[in-house]
């Protein structure tokens, strides 16, 4: 297989956008919402929400009164905080997927990843059984698929076993080696314990869990290997001691590259990989701290607010050299959703490598603004493979939905 290997870089530190739970979400009577998976639909763009609470008086962030478990707003490619408005039904708030909010069955159900194909959303989502409150008492949860109907609910299609892979799935349409379409997902076992594992299953089976292929390996070429017994899998070389958090897994057409981020929780830290092919090897990781440290907070984060966590990139939202990367992230306090952006930039030399924090950034406030690069010491680097092609539930949603007549979600 033929590659021409670049450098990529973190060029500047994490960069506040926006506040994606402002104002236009209290309209509706939201107080907050994490996560914020998205799915581009044409040329709209999808952010879905985990657990969405109201915002009347509770309990501490994160446990006020849930009034859905899902909620959607919208905006066109690329992403624009001044421009994106909230999806409704019936005058509320508009639900993709519900949790029956009951302790040892459904505790929460959100969405982890999603995929277009033919026109209808695929939600993987987490449901959870039982939500840990430390090391001793892990959290117990198992992956649950949902199919789009034409009146814009969500059913379910297939769900797996507690604990076992598809606890979080971040999945991207690619190609085999072949040319073979697939969509290949990067995924997890427990919660926040887990190395991170890759899968693929080709479209037309994607509701079958008998389908799905799981990496076991790479031959002397360096071919991937597949089983279609899960419990063949194994982790993805480099990545058997994280601890993966929320998974977000995408292309970047310029760069030629495709990007997988998460949180590992081992270190803390976010951290960015990068391949030629969606099923690797993978080069990285890229250390990078949105929301500061103890001893470096950002500006934008303002008194109080902490427990960072999720990270989902925004898919076509790179910038014409493809070297913009948007992305959101959750803070369990005050409960809310923000977006933020870092800049990119390649390289054919090595340089050693830091890790970044954060800054706030007034002048920056849609995905179409560029970023003024700084250099701030050594940069984040590691080797891009420029390749031969084939070798949260809250929703800001596409249009679609407004311009449809749908019935109520229960």
């Amino acid at each position: 297989m033929g590659v021409a290997a670049q450098q990529i870089a973190i060029k500047t530190t994490p960069t506040f956008v926006c506040n994606l739970m402002d104002d236009r979400a209290v309209a509706l009577g939201i107080g907050g919402a994490d996560l914020g998976v998205s799915v581009v639909d044409g040329s709209m763009l999808w952010l879905m929400f985990g657990d969405t609470r109201g915002i009347s008086s509770g309990p501490p962030a994160g446990a006020k009164p849930v009034v859905g478990s899902s909620s959607a707003i919208e905006s066109q490619l690329p992403f624009n905080c001044s421009s994106y408005s909230w999806l409704t039904s019936g005058g509320k708030f508009y639900q993709p997927l519900h949790s029956a909010r009951e302790a040892g069955i459904d505790e929460s159900t959100v969405p982890a990843g999603a995929i277009t194909l033919n026109g209808t959303i695929y939600i993987y989502s987490m449901q959870v059984n039982h939500w840990g409150s430390g090391n001793s008492d892990l959290s117990h949860m198992h992956g649950v698929l949902f199919k789009e109907q034409a009146n814009g609910t969500f059913t379910e299609l297939t769900r797996w076993p507690m604990d076992k892979l598809f606890v979080n799935t971040a999945p991207v349409a690619a190609e085999l080696p072949d040319g073979t379409p697939a969509i290949f997902m990067a995924t997890t076992t427990q919660y926040r314990r887990s190395p991170v594992y890759l899968a693929y299953v080709v479209p037309s089976e994607i509701g079958d869990p008998a389908g799905y292929q799981y990496l076991t390996g790479y031959d002397t070429n360096g071919s991937p290997l597949w089983s279609a017994d899960m419990a063949d899998a194994k982790p993805l070389p480099g990545f058997e001691n994280v601890w993966g958090g929320e998974l977000s897994f995408l292309y970047d057409a310029p760069l030629k590259s495709y990007l997988l981020m998460f949180r590992d929780y081992k270190t803390n830290g976010f951290v960015l990989y990068s391949s030629s092919t969606p099923y690797g090897p993978f080069e990285g990781p890229l250390t990078f701290f949105p929301c500061g440290t103890t001893s470096n907070r950002p500006d934008w984060m303002e008194s109080g607010w902490g427990g960072c966590y999720g990270g989902y990139m925004l898919p076509n939202s790179f910038g014409a050299d493809g070297r913009e990367l948007y992305f959101d992230i959750s803070l369990w306090d005050p409960y809310t959703t923000v977006l933020m952006t870092i800049r990119l930039s390649t390289s054919s030399t090595t340089t050693s490598t830091s890790q970044v924090a954060s800054k706030s950034s007034a002048g920056i406030s849609t995905a179409e603004t560029t970023s003024v690069e700084q250099s701030y010491g050594a940069a984040l680097v590691l080797p891009l493979s420029i390749a031969v092609p084939g070798c949260g539930i809250a929703v800001i949603a596409a249009r679609k939905y407004a311009k449809r007549n749908r019935n109520d979600n229960p």
